[in-house]
């Protein structure tokens, strides 16, 4: 499925690789989502988390929203489609 973000093939995340993304909806009005995207191998999920200002995580605010999916292909494309509901309302 592609929902237009960017993310990693499940691979990637089971490898327990960190991912960063984000995609610009209106530069000129700073409309943007930025996310991470770690594997939480214990628990057998994945945590996303979601911020809209122009820096990195460790800057971000500390109300960045998150959301925890199953560590397969069904989570990891819930969280596809999570991150595209979110960009769609900015």
């Amino acid at each position: 499925m592609d929902t237009g973000m960017d993310l990693q093939k499940l691979a990637f995340f089971t490898e327990g690789n960190t991912f960063t993304g984000s995609r610009t909806k209106n530069a000129e009005n700073g409309l943007l989502l930025r996310y991470r995207v770690k594997p939480d191998p214990e628990e057998h999920q994945l945590v996303a988390h979601c911020w809209k200002q122009d820096v990195c995580f460790e800057l971000a605010e500390p109300d960045a929203v998150t959301a925890r999916f199953p560590l397969d292909e069904e989570g990891l494309n819930a969280l596809a489609n999570w991150l595209l509901a979110l960009y769609q309302a900015l």
